[in-house]
């Protein structure tokens, strides 16, 4: 457990444990959830903006980039300041963030929105896996990596399927009850934050020391690398098959596949941390790489969104949302596990690389989008995912020998 932030283990505080996991949850589901209603909103946003939708694209990065870069920082500062502190300083910029988007009246708006909303989190999400760690028992820790990787899809999921429902409504009541998630979810941190211990001195060299040990460490670097590349293929794909959903399939029907996308990765995240606790990390890698080629091969195989072919996509969809599901929580779970010390700074350093993948997602693919439609897109996909596979195999072989 966390040197710098060690619970007092008392009847109050185990109470407040189970408030504080809780909270966690709601608030790690907030973030993808935020992130990906984008992905059912092109086409209202570029009317609200007066842009096109191919514009719109620009709002993934700006959200995404601050807050993969933060996500940097964040976790190793929390090894040295404490969990509470920097979660309770990220929910206020992003609450802020999200107040901005909710009355924005321009694409710039909109974009700054996000962009202050990215860094806000950033300051968040590694350090509620961090936290996660520090209020569980060494063997429960894959079993909690797993709900959160079920969390998280379920996030990436549900987005687009509440926006779906709520754009009839209006947009930007999807930001008012974002604002009032966080209102939520800070009032519960701040109030429980006096049952755990804190060490306030913030020592820079420490935190420096911190982030230049493990940045050395080669099993760490393919640990991001994996992470990256990660979402750069099961997340890929959604993204840009939401973007190509634009004008062939209703915003709500489109909503409701990416949710059983959601809910269905979530069902096998719980399932993975399970299995990784009882087997080991190395059979879900490799049924998460299994679900990953399958989906892939399906979605290249069909190469085109069309009416008659919309189940097969949704098909392809499910088997990569599986695969996010399996393979996520594997490397979070290696973030939590590599050093006990340093999870935060872990933790954060794997998140980054995650969310650097997605926000490079929209650029990596678009000239691949835009001369060969998202056939060619799919099959740049399944290359990348062969990529993944020698990394993730790498990543195994290397945290196995340490």
């Amino acid at each position: 457990m966390n040197q710098q932030e060690q619970p007092k283990m008392s009847k109050e505080t185990s109470k407040g444990s189970v408030f504080i996991e809780i909270i966690i949850y709601i608030l790690f589901w907030l973030g993808p959830l935020t992130g990906n209603v984008i992905l059912v909103l092109f086409r209202v946003l570029s009317t609200e903006f007066g842009v096109s939708p191919d514009n719109v694209l620009i709002a993934i990065p700006s959200f995404m980039f601050p807050f993969a870069i933060i996500q940097l920082f964040s976790g190793a500062i929390s090894d040295i300041k404490g969990r509470f502190p920097v979660i309770l300083f990220g929910l206020i910029l992003f609450g802020l963030g999200m107040l901005i988007a909710a009355f924005s009246f321009s694409l710039t708006m909109y974009i700054i929105a996000n962009i202050l909303g990215g860094i806000g989190f950033g300051f968040v999400n590694p350090v509620l896996i961090a936290l996660m760690s520090d209020i569980t028992t060494d063997s429960e820790i894959p079993k909690k990596m797993g709900y959160l990787g079920a969390v998280a899809n379920l996030g990436v999921g549900f987005g687009p399927l509440i926006a779906g429902q709520m754009v009839t409504y209006g947009w930007r009541y999807l930001y008012v009850l974002f604002i009032i998630i966080t209102v939520i979810g800070f009032l519960i941190i701040f109030l429980l934050r006096k049952q755990y211990t804190i060490k306030k001195d913030t020592n820079f060299k420490i935190f420096l020391s911190h982030l230049s040990h493990e940045i050395r460490r080669i099993v760490v670097l393919f640990m991001i690398f994996s992470a990256f590349l990660a979402s750069h293929t099961y997340l890929a794909s959604i993204i840009w098959t939401s973007r190509a959903f634009t004008g062939i399939v209703a915003e709500n029907l489109a909503g409701l596949i990416l949710a059983l996308v959601g809910i269905i990765g979530a069902l096998v995240g719980v399932i993975m941390g399970i299995v990784i606790k009882k087997k080991g990390v190395g059979y879900a890698l490799l049924f998460g790489l299994l679900l990953l080629f399958i989906g892939m091969i399906l979605l290249t195989l069909v190469g085109r969104i069309e009416n008659e072919t919309l189940v097969f996509i949704a098909l392809g969809l499910i088997f990569m949302g599986m695969s996010g599901g399996t393979l996520i929580p594997s490397i979070m779970f290696y973030s939590q596990s590599l050093s006990k010390e340093r999870r935060g700074a872990l933790a954060g350093l794997a998140t980054a690389g995650q969310f650097i993948g997605i926000a490079l997602v929209p650029t990596t693919y678009e000239l691949f989008f835009h001369f060969g439609g998202i056939g060619l897109v799919y099959l740049a996909i399944l290359i990348v995912s062969i990529i993944l596979l020698i990394v993730v195999s790498l990543l195994y072989i290397l945290a196995k020998r340490r």
